[in-house]
């Protein structure tokens, strides 16, 4: 009976063990399923939207084929205005081959009244009774008489286009902001959806119409070539010239930048719903998202929309669905191997009780005796007298801390801890306390049975019998490791920086010290090298406390891993950093290339968060013995040289130099004068213009800052903007420059100077601040100045140093409607995948490039290279720091229109450069009366 009873609970208690292992083995089995199915709709979503990037490429270029085949035609009547009607055919004839998308290719003319007879009777010759024709009601009728037309003269193929011939588009509607466009460009531009002369039997069938201006030599636009497209068509004809599958995807096409019903020119079917094993949704609650892309046709703006299929199959889920199944058999075998496992303790715990008892019984008059000695904590350990004062008896406290048992150590020699580190001078004192029989005291390094290290604080005394003679030694020892290692960390702590584990300024300076005297010794030169972060506080900014001490470890690694073990980097604090470089093998001091792998392995792009970040710093370097031979000035003159780094611009390394102490104070005396120069009015700006090389209109200007100070007189902007920008203070003055810009220009206007746009800089510390593009909206509201007639120049190195938030102030500010230039354009480090990601109306060319391209191949090819990326980008070029009539027929004879440099006029203040305006003006008046 009693059995039975405590089997009762024994039962339960079991069958409760193998349920909790059943539920976490279900929960584990449904976190991984979960994880899984996550990446699988991860990976899903990736292989979709890669499918829709990949339709979307066709698209693109066959698009761009069919533009290329207009440029061709166009360059054939640019070069050949005579060009006949059958020459006209044998051109084009392999171009609709290639394209067979394209419903017709035409060249447009504009012809007089006076002319219209002549030509209608030349349209007659090829279709009886062909008039110059209108569209009205979807139906050709004779156009009335006008002054002035533009007629299609030619078009092929003929055969399908024979009722467009003669038709006027100059009366068309719809497509008016194209055509202007593109004749204000001089590239292609797509129209509109327009009803389509030559479908009129289909219905009221809609194309696009791309046109290409045709100039005379003086500048007049007179005619056109153009493409007929029928986006449907066109489209999957593109489709299937590529192989590519359209019903596989959900494809819409738009041609609007939205998606707009009325704009729909293409849906594919969607994809076929057989096939495969559909699985129950509830089990995949997780959607595939749809994907909207963009499509540039000639500078149109369309939409390309993809919808994911909605059913989920088999095929698609077979890693989750293995992982469900797997974990769901693995949870059932383990749960029953648990029960079995506690079944099998249950045993044991049995058989163990029942020992226990007995052994407890036996031994309990023993251990009250011993009680004392093995209940403590520390080691306790006897040694007999005789030679080699062999062991006789340890505790178990003395067993748990070595790892030896009793009976391994008993009969040896306690020099068994000791190993073969006898070298100690702890172990000569208990020698000699056991010579001279008395106490003793060491702290030793001693070792486990396994072989680890251990400190032992051990203390000794003689045990002595009743006549008084010392039988044995006992010995009390105890494990101080936790001790020593808690020393060794409080010392790492005060000599290594916590965040990256490197040296902090404790230890540098101590290691500094004992290089010094090594290095005077051998006669060999040593660097120690200051290094700060270039914009280190904006990036901070930007990603928060938490992701700028990552920022900083990863800078750390860098450093540590672009140099030599026996050279030391340190971290002072916040972003800076130092760097003791010794010589290499076989030289007498160090080289530039040691510090240069440090900058470049710096330099190299890195992801952090998912953002793009683009690390620069400043180096100043300091050298032993010529420097000084003292560590406490060896360390001032480094930072003085890289304070000299950072006025230079940064991302750059200088040698410590006399004449930079005096630099140190100037930089102190702009610095502290730069705080109140704002307040006081000490700031004025210039105006530089930007000219237009084809008719030497000023078209613009540039607003560039002066600072007048009373005593230093007119301080170089490159002697305060980088501090400015350093200390934060660029934020007042820039927002400033901007109000001020932006209201001399409007009261420019107000004076009848309407087409004038101004152009103002901004810096990578405006472009973080959150609240840079409200501030704009505002100032634009403030001065009721019209968005599009400013334009914000914005350097390489700011954008690159964050793009994803780059690119989110750009389209920001694209949305008020402002222009933005990319200045500097070659020097940053800026790719074409970016540049194609920003929203830019403008390169402008730094004058680096422009300066020596009239003598330097290399510098012509790389200005010839960006003024042609930026005409098939359809993009402005403005060239900077043009001086000389050579620079300006260069530029002027490879399509570069916008200049601007000294060769035009000096930056001037707002009473002189309206003076250069009327002069400008007058001239302009003169020249064309």
């Amino acid at each position: 009976m009693d059995e039975a009873n405590s089997a009762a609970p024994q039962q339960f208690f079991r069958t409760r063990t193998a349920a909790l292992a059943l539920l976490c083995g279900f929960a584990v089995t449904g976190a991984l399923f979960a994880g899984v199915s996550r990446l699988e709709a991860q990976r899903a979503q990736l292989a979709f939207e890669q499918r829709v990037q990949a339709r979307a490429f066709v698209l693109r270029e066959g698009v761009a084929g069919a533009v290329g085949s207009l440029h061709a035609v166009n360059q054939l009547f640019a070069s050949r205005p005579d060009t006949s009607r059958a020459e006209f055919r044998r051109f084009v004839a392999p171009l609709l081959a290639r394209h067979p998308y394209v419903l017709g290719i035409s060249y447009l003319r504009f012809i007089e009244h006076a002319e219209r007879p002549a030509f209608e009777a030349s349209l007659q010759a090829l279709r009886p009774g062909a008039t110059v024709s209108d569209l009205r009601d979807g139906q050709l009728v004779p156009a009335p008489a006008r002054e002035r037309y533009r007629v299609i003269d030619y078009i092929e193929p003929l055969a399908d286009n024979m009722r467009a011939l003669g038709f006027d588009t100059l009366q068309a509607d719809g497509d008016g902001s194209a055509r202007q466009r593109a004749y204000a460009s001089g590239a292609p531009a797509a129209g509109p959806l327009v009803p389509l002369v030559q479908r009129h039997q289909e219905g009221r069938r809609q194309g696009v119409v791309v046109a290409m201006p045709l100039y005379a030599g003086d500048g007049r636009v007179v005619g056109e070539t153009a493409l007929t497209l029928l986006p449907g068509e066109m489209i999957k004809k593109i489709f299937a010239s590529a192989g590519a599958d359209s019903t596989a995807l959900a494809l819409r096409v738009y041609a609007a930048a939205s998606a707009d019903p009325a704009s729909l020119v293409y849906q594919s079917p969607p994809p076929p719903a057989n096939g495969g094993l559909e699985l129950p949704r509830w089990l995949y609650p997780a959607r595939l998202a749809p994907v909207a892309l963009p499509l540039d046709v000639a500078g149109a703006r369309w939409q390309l929309q993809a919808t994911p299929p909605a059913r989920v199959l088999a095929s698609e889920h077979l890693a989750s669905l293995f992982t469900l199944a797997l974990g769901i058999l693995t949870t059932l075998i383990g749960s029953a191997f648990v029960d079995s496992l506690k079944r099998r303790k249950l045993l044991i715990q049995q058989r163990v009780d029942t020992r226990t008892a007995e052994l407890k019984a036996a031994n309990q008059a023993l251990l009250l005796r011993q009680r004392a000695i093995e209940s403590s904590t520390n080691a306790v350990v006897i040694t007999s007298c005789d030679l080699h004062n062999p062991i006789v008896y340890v505790n178990p406290a003395y067993e748990r801390i070595t790892g030896y048992s009793s009976a391994e150590v008993l009969g040896t020699s306690p020099r068994l801890l000791f190993g073969e580190d006898l070298d100690q001078p702890g172990i000569d004192e208990l020698r000699t306390a056991i010579r001279e029989q008395r106490d003793g005291h060491a702290v030793l390094r001693c070792y486990r049975k396994d072989g680890s290290q251990f400190w032992n604080d051990i203390y000794m005394s003689p045990v002595r019998d009743e006549h008084g003679a010392v039988t044995n030694f006992i010995s009390i020892q105890h494990d101080i490791t936790a001790i020593k290692e808690y020393e060794s960390e409080l010392h790492h702590q005060s000599t290594h920086d916590g965040l990256t584990g490197l040296p902090n300024r404790v230890l540098l300076q101590d290691r500094l010290a004992q290089t010094i005297q090594h290095s005077g010794r051998k006669g060999h030169e040593l660097w120690l090298v200051s290094i700060d972060l270039d914009r280190f506080k904006f990036t901070n900014s930007r990603l928060g406390h938490k992701g700028g001490d990552r920022l900083l470890q990863i800078v750390a690694a860098r450093l540590q891993a672009a140099v030599r073990p026996v050279d030391t980097v340190a971290r002072l604090g916040g972003d800076e950093f130092a760097l003791l470089l010794l010589p290499e093998h076989g030289g007498s001091a160090p080289r530039a290339e040691q510090l240069q792998r440090v900058l470049d392995s710096l330099a190299a792009p890195l992801v952090l968060d998912n953002t793009e970040l683009f690390l620069t710093c400043s180096a100043g370097i300091a050298v032993f013995p010529s420097d000084s031979k003292e560590p406490g000035v060896l360390a001032e003159r480094a930072d003085i040289a890289m304070f000299r780094a950072k006025e230079m611009g940064g991302n750059n390394y200088q040698f410590y130099t006399a004449a930079m102490n005096e630099q140190l104070g100037e930089r102190l005396r702009i610095e502290s004068a730069l705080r109140t120069a704002l307040e006081r009015r000490e700031f004025e700006l210039h105006y530089q213009p930007q000219v237009d090389a084809a008719s030497g209109r000023i078209m613009g200007m540039e607003a560039l800052i002066r600072w007048r100070h009373p005593e230093m007189g007119m301080v170089a902007p490159n002697r305060f903007i980088p501090l400015a920008e350093e200390t934060g203070q660029i934020l007042a003055v820039g927002h400033w420059v901007l109000r001020t810009a932006c209201r001399q220009l409007r009261d420019w206007q107000r004076a009848g100077r309407h087409e004038l746009r101004m152009a103002v800089n901004v810096s990578a510390r405006q472009l973080a601040e959150p609240d840079f593009v409200q501030g704009v909206a505002e100032v634009l509201a403030d001065t009721g100045l019209a968005p599009h007639c400013l334009e914000l120049e914005l350097t390489e190195s700011a954008v690159m140093n964050d793009v994803a938030h780059a690119t989110e102030v750009m389209h920001a500010l694209k949305k008020l409607g402002i222009k933005l230039a990319i200045d500097d354009f070659g020097t940053g480090y800026s790719s074409l995948a970016h540049l194609k990601r920003f929203e830019i109306d403008v390169l402008k060319i730094d004058q680096t490039f422009v300066r020596d391209l009239t003598v330097d191949p290399d510098d012509a090819a790389i200005v010839t290279t960006i003024i042609a990326l930026a005409g098939n980008l359809g993009l402005e070029v403005i060239s900077e720091g043009v001086e000389t009539q050579e620079q300006l027929d260069f530029l002027r004879r490879h399509g570069c229109r916008h200049m601007q440099g000294y060769f035009f006029g000096r930056p001037l203040p707002a009473e002189a450069f309206i003076a250069l305006l009327e002069q400008n003006e007058q001239s302009l008046s003169v020249s064309q009366s």
